[in-house]
């Protein structure tokens, strides 16, 4: 933005009148407030910005300024103002279109006169300063409105309601729950194999049990062995079918739970970026002219949008002293003599 806006804002706040040598003068025009019948809408006073090209001649009000921010005597404050507005007139006839702050814009017309677009804002209005527009309804609509309620509360004392125990509501949902849960945690009983549980028709402790010693005859014994040989194969299936279902639940028993760790999950924090402002728009068409504009001088031209204005930077850093000694080389250059760090995350 250019030096001499802030001045001309700077002085708007005291006088309803500025006037910049040999361009044109701003002039406050004082709106009173106003009532909106249709919306029941009341609007405070307020000052709208007039651009006059016929005021050509130096009022002092500038010069003065210059004089009291720059502590020069009035020659040299008077020097500096003719070269702001000579500096002024050339960008705005290279770019077509000038930002001004919080006072508006400039653009040339199609015959190339100098067309001037006000900003929307109170800030020039110090009398009523802070005060926005507000909506008060009328007498009739709150009238209406309170039937509507009391029409409503009748309708609710009609409404019969049945006390409910709180602790019997608790005690249902618990049951409820408990239920629920036995269905969902109970085991499941899969397809029985029969040939596991197929029993002899003697006793596995029989079989394993040692009589006393008898004097028996030798056909007695031999009949014996060969019956107690038949019992121990018959019997023998059920006993390895058993030990190895048993020996399969011991392992699946045993086998301890693998808990699942959660990874922490890395916050990216938010980073500074600092960017060399070197101009302003209030419209992204002009925002993209300026830019291919000055394609060629700043290869990393951009733009950013904040508090409905774009700012155009010639390039961004997310260090600050990186970004100074940019904006510092950067200003050395007449052109963007004015640029400023804007810092946003």
């Amino acid at each position: 933005m250019l030096r001499i806006v802030t001045h001309i804002e700077r002085t708007l706040l005291v006088h309803d009148c500025v006037i910049v040598p040999k361009f044109g003068g701003f002039v406050l025009q004082t709106i009173p407030a106003k009532y909106q019948a249709e919306s029941h809408s009341f609007n405070p006073s307020r000052k709208e910005i007039v651009f006059n090209t016929t005021l050509q001649h130096n009022d002092g009000l500038l010069s003065e300024s210059y004089m009291q921010i720059y502590g020069v005597d009035y020659r040299k404050a008077v020097l500096m103002l003719e070269e702001d507005v000579k500096s002024l007139k050339e960008t705005l006839q290279q770019h077509k279109s000038l930002s001004f702050g919080n006072i508006g814009s400039f653009s040339l017309g199609e015959e190339g006169q100098t067309v001037f677009l006000p900003a929307d804002t109170a800030l020039f209005n110090l009398t009523s300063y802070g005060l926005s527009s507000f909506s008060f309804p009328t007498l009739e609509s709150y009238l209406a409105e309170k039937r509507l309620l009391e029409v409503g509360q009748k309708h609710k004392k009609d409404t019969l309601y049945i006390p409910v125990s709180r602790k019997w509501v608790r005690v249902v949902a618990a049951s409820a729950a408990a239920v629920a849960l036995f269905f969902l945690v109970s085991t499941p009983v899969k397809d029985v194999n029969q040939s596991a549980y197929t029993a002899s028709f003697v006793p596995t402790e029989i079989v394993s049990y040692k009589a006393p010693e008898l004097n028996l005859s030798s056909s007695t014994i031999a009949e014996a062995d060969k019956k107690e040989a038949d019992v121990a194969l018959i019997a023998s299936p059920r006993q390895s079918s058993v030990a190895k279902e048993a020996k399969t639940r011991t392992a699946a028993s045993v086998a301890p739970k693998v808990k699942e760790v959660s990874k922490p999950v890395a916050v990216a924090g938010s980073k500074k970026m600092y960017h060399i402002v070197i101009a302003s728009f209030p419209s992204e068409s002009q925002a993209n002219e300026y830019i291919a504009s000055v394609q060629s001088e700043c290869k990393n031209v951009s733009k950013v949008v904040r508090d409905g204005k774009y700012r155009i930077y010639a390039d961004k850093y997310d260090n600050r002293e990186q970004a100074e000694n940019y904006m510092a080389d950067l200003r050395k250059n007449d052109k963007f003599k004015d640029a400023w760090l804007f810092i946003s995350r």
